[in-house]
């Protein structure tokens, strides 16, 4: 009876994969796997005396795209693993010996492509995005001690990059602009924080395209 019911799912898996393929294939839909890694990103720490960090974020995105044309295409970004760092404040961590910081984020936009009348090859693109980004912070030790904060900031992002594919998958690199900044001065009792998010990013990564 098991194995019967075995067959019978797997039958099923089947023929739903061969409904959906085609599907997917009339949509036009691609689906892609990024690390990102943003560099320039700032935050700092105004107590009287400024601290600031700007070490890399790097995390990992999954991108949905829908592709109306071949040349045209309307894409989310979603934080699959949060853009996320460590680093100390002060001098030898005597603010905060440890910050761990890390960031959801879901960017919305449209990508132009060119060169695409083979769907194989290199292709270039160019693309636009706005969104936002959760931003928490966790401070351990020196005369901080522990405490938790969070912030909104709001991102818009250009993008310039190089896809390179077969008929249904490829890799893509792209280098983008972020721009986007939060102040708040509430979250920790005489500090200022200022979480900025203006920098610059590469991504890279792995696709399939129905």
């Amino acid at each position: 009876m098991k194995a019967w019911k075995a067959r019978t799912v797997a039958i099923a898996a089947v023929a739903a994969l061969g409904l959906l393929v085609p599907s997917l294939s009339r949509a036009n839909v691609k689906i892609g796997l990024d690390e990102v890694t943003l560099g320039g990103a700032k935050y700092t720490h105004d107590n009287g005396t400024k601290y600031s960090s700007a070490k890399d974020l790097v995390g990992t995105q999954l991108a949905l795209e829908y592709l109306p044309t071949e040349f045209f295409g309307i894409e989310v970004d979603y934080g699959l693993t949060p853009l996320s760092r460590t680093y100390q404040l002060g001098p030898a961590g005597t603010v905060s010996n440890n910050v761990t910081e890390s960031a959801a984020f879901a960017l919305y936009g449209v990508n132009l492509y060119f060169g695409r009348d083979d769907r194989r090859g290199f292709h270039p693109e160019l693309g636009v995005a706005t969104g936002s980004a959760t931003v928490s912070q966790k401070f351990e030790g020196g005369t901080l001690g522990t405490k938790s904060t969070n912030n909104t900031v709001n991102l818009n992002v250009l993008k310039a990059g190089l896809d390179w594919m077969t008929s249904y998958a490829g890799v893509r690199l792209q280098y983008q602009l972020w721009t986007g900044e939060k102040s708040n001065s509430t979250l920790i009792t005489g500090v200022r924080q200022t979480v900025s998010y203006t920098g610059s990013a590469v991504a890279i990564g792995v696709f399939a395209n129905f």
